[in-house]
C-alpha cells in the first residue's frame, strides 16, 4: 500500500487489542453488543481482488457472536482524497468476492460486515446502491442489490470522546486525522494525552505514533516552527527528539527537502495537465522551469510516455 494512512491504520489493526479498541468505537452499540470482541481472531483472508487493490485494503477478523455463531468481521479501510459517490458498488464487489471465496474453499457461510473508515475533511454522505435507482418503478426495486455498510467518519467523533479513549495510539491518530489543518489544536490535545500516560510502556507506545504525526505534517513547516518556538513543553521536546531521529533514519525529510518535494509535486500536476492538453515538452519545460529531460522523466514515471 502506497498510502501513508492505509499503512499506519492497517499496522494497528493487525494487533488484536488495537482492533478491539477500534471496533468498540467504530461499531454501532447494537452490533458490538452481539459480538464477542474479546474472542476476535485474525485470519489470513483478504477479499480484495487485484483489480481493486489500489482502492481498498482490508483486514479480516473472525469473530464469534454472543450466541456462539461465527461471523467474519471485515474491516474495509477506505482512504481517498475525494468523496466517492460510487463506493457502494465497489464494496458490493468486495462482499461478493468474500462469499465467492467461502464457496471456493467449501467453508460454511459467514456474514461479512463491511466498514468504511473515512477521515478526510470533506463531508461525505455515503450512498447505498439502491439510492441510485430511486426513479425506477417499484416493481423493479426487488432486483436492486441491497446491503448495509457501516460508515465510520473520524470527523464525527468529538475531541472529548477521542481523548477519553484508553488506546493512546488510536487517540493520537484520530486527532491527527481530524486536526491536520490545525496544528496548534492538535499539539494541545496530544500534549494532554501524553501527560496523562502513567507508565514507560504507555509512553513508548505513544511515541511510535509521533512518526505518523510528523509524516502527516512533513510538508508543513509551520508545524515544526510551532514546536521549536514552544520547545519547553514536554510534548514538543518528545516530538523534536523523534523528528531529528526520523530525519537521520530517512523516515521523513527536513524542512528544505520537504519544501522542494512539495514544489515538485505541484509541478508534476501542472506537467500532467499540460501534457493532456497536448502542449509540447519544450513549452512545458519553460512553464515549469524544468529541463525537457526532467519533464520527460516525470512523464515516464507517471507512465504517460515510454522511455
Amino acid at each position: 500500500m502506497k498510502n501513508l494512512h492505509d499503512k499506519f491504520v492497517k499496522d494497528r489493526l493487525l494487533e488484536k487489542q488495537n482492533a478491539i479498541d477500534f471496533l468498540q468505537v467504530a461499531l454501532p452499540k447494537e452490533m458490538s453488543d452481539i459480538l464477542s470482541l474479546d474472542q476476535l481472531m485474525p485470519t489470513q483472508n483478504s477479499f480484495v481482488t487485484d483489480r481493486v487493490k489500489e482502492l481498498f485494503s482490508d483486514v479480516v477478523y473472525q469473530c464469534k457472536l454472543t450466541t456462539g455463531d461465527d461471523v467474519y468481521c471485515c474491516i474495509l479501510i477506505e482512504h481517498k482524497s475525494y468523496k466517492d459517490p460510487l463506493a457502494a458498488f465497489q464494496i458490493g464487489s468486495y462482499l461478493f468476492e468474500g462469499y465467492r471465496q467461502q464457496i471456493k474453499n467449501r467453508q460454511p457461510f459467514r456474514v461479512i460486515i463491511p466498514l468504511i473508515f473515512y477521515h478526510h475533511e470533506d463531508t461525505w454522505v455515503y450512498k447505498p446502491v439502491e439510492s441510485f435507482f430511486v426513479s425506477l418503478p417499484e416493481v423493479l426495486h426487488p432486483y436492486i442489490p441491497k446491503f448495509d455498510t457501516i460508515f465510520f467518519d473520524v470527523n464525527n467523533l468529538s475531541d472529548q470522546t477521542i481523548m477519553e479513549m484508553r488506546n493512546a495510539a488510536w487517540a493520537t491518530m484520530f486527532l491527527t486525522q481530524k486536526h491536520h489543518t490545525r496544528p496548534e489544536e492538535l499539539l494541545e490535545r496530544i500534549g494532554k494525552i501524553y501527560e496523562s500516560l502513567q507508565t514507560v510502556e504507555e509512553r513508548n507506545s505513544f511515541e511510535k505514533n509521533i512518526v505518523y504525526v510528523l509524516m502527516t505534517f512533513s510538508k508543513n513547516d509551520h508545524f515544526i516552527e510551532i514546536i521549536q518556538k514552544e520547545h519547553y513543553k514536554p510534548i514538543n521536546k518528545v516530538i523534536m527528539t523523534i523528528y531529528e531521529q526520523a530525519i537521520t533514519e530517512g523516515l521523513i525529510k527536513g524542512k528544505t527537502e520537504g519544501r522542494m518535494e512539495g514544489r515538485m509535486e505541484g509541478k508534476t500536476e501542472v506537467i500532467l495537465a499540460l501534457f493532456e492538453d497536448q502542449i509540447p515538452l519544450s513549452l512545458i519545460a519553460r512553464y515549469t522551469k524544468l529541463t525537457e529531460m526532467e519533464v520527460k522523466n516525470i512523464l515516464i514515471e507517471k507512465q504517460k510516455i515510454k522511455e
